[in-house]
């Protein structure tokens, strides 16, 4: 599950696709690695995408691999300065079936997504349909997408037994063609979420003073479970402007995004990525990507001095914390850069290599929680 995050974060899937109705067949590699001995993650891709007239097939094969270690939120017993970490090793299998169908004017997706782990399992439906307008210079597309996910008890979470949620998406596209040289998009969303919406690896660690049969008082520290609220609602808008420069051969791609929830962390992103023609068959792409979030109305680094007591009656009870540094005030920067060449017809290869820095801005976090990391890329792509 924590591997679900981090390859989210890290580097986005690459979706499948085609041009000119062609069958497409795409690997790639990914190799994630945070410094200081963090989190390590391998991924594997497999694309295919079969082709009958109207009608597209797409299957999707996808396996991480995740070790690492990664910080519990507790810190050691008697010493609120040393922080607790846990050893990680884990694999994900993910299989994606998507199948695609126009008719007219519009385009109609169904697609059904299945993730296994040791401690998670998974399962979705999405349905979208999109329609051109206005000589196929305006599309709009919408869709929903139902998931229903188990989090699986083991012997290193900390829930008693196997807990569920459910998650439902809405979406709502809009893309205009400007002119001939620019593109505007406009993509809204909202999600909603219900059950078991914590980290059971996740813990948070609270002093407390107590009477000493000697006299006096001895400081003891307490490690809770965190309690998360059992309902998350989610709003995302994000904005991207295209722009082709002729003179150049390059384009300029620009967008902003907006994220907020029901936890009141409210995130904004802005990213540049710049697209040269080198030559007919080489592009290189260099980007930058910045992020920032306020943190959670229920984030504490440690619960000693809030006041605050285990809650005890079970998942989405009061009182709700949480010590996930994903949780509180940060900022992130991503930059890098891509390239891609087309070697014959049909046959491209492509190199990505990217750096991911984090750090944290409110007070109280620890600054060895906030990740640095390396991620390089690689992959081979067919039509045919």
């Amino acid at each position: 599950m924590r591997g679900r995050y981090l390859i989210g974060s890290a580097l986005p899937l690459v979706t499948v696709g085609s041009a000119g109705g062609q069958d497409l067949l795409r690997y790639r590699y990914q190799w994630y690695d945070e410094e200081d001995g963090r989190i390590d993650v391998e991924s594997q891709y497999l694309d295919f995408e079969k082709s009958w007239g109207e009608t597209k097939l797409g299957v999707r094969l996808a396996v991480d691999r995740l070790s690492g270690m990664t910080p519990t939120g507790t810190h050691a017993i008697g010493d609120p300065d040393t922080w607790e970490y846990a050893e990680i090793d884990d694999e994900r299998y993910v299989g994606v079936l998507t199948l695609e169908h126009e008719i007219d004017d519009y385009t109609l997706t169904f697609e059904y997504a299945n993730s296994q782990e040791e401690d998670y399992r998974s399962h979705a439906v999405t349905g979208k349909v999109s329609r051109q307008f206005n000589a196929k210079n305006t599309t709009i597309t919408g869709g929903v997408s139902y998931a229903t996910d188990e989090v699986v008890a083991t012997k290193s979470t900390n829930i008693p037994e196997t807990e569920g949620r459910e998650v439902l998406d809405v979406s709502f596209g809009f893309s205009q063609i400007l002119t001939p040289s620019t593109l505007f998009d406009l993509n809204l969303g909202y999600g909603y979420s219900q059950g078991y919406l914590a980290d059971p690896y996740r813990s948070i660690s609270k002093i407390e003073e107590i009477a000493s049969p000697f006299g006096g008082v001895i400081p003891v520290t307490l490690g809770f479970p965190e309690s998360r609220p059992d309902e998350l609602h989610r709003f995302v808008a994000k904005a991207t402007v295209r722009q082709y420069f002729e003179k150049a051969d390059a384009a300029l791609k620009f967008s902003y995004r907006l994220f907020g929830n029901s936890d009141s962390v409210v995130g904004h992103t802005l990213e540049a990525k710049w697209i040269q023609q080198v030559t007919k068959g080489l592009s290189v792409s260099p980007y930058v990507r910045y992020y920032q979030q306020s943190e959670a109305e229920y984030y504490y680094p440690t619960l000693t001095g809030t006041g605050l007591s285990e809650a005890v009656g079970g998942v989405g009870s009061e009182p709700h914390y949480s010590s996930d540094y994903r949780l509180s005030k940060f900022e992130s920067l991503t930059y890098g850069v891509r390239f891609a060449w087309e070697v014959r017809d049909n046959v491209t290869l492509d190199l990505q290599v990217e750096r991911y820095e984090m750090n944290g801005l409110g007070s109280g976090t620890p600054d060895e929680f906030f990740p640095t990391a390396n991620v390089v890329s690689a992959g081979l792509q067919w039509r045919f």
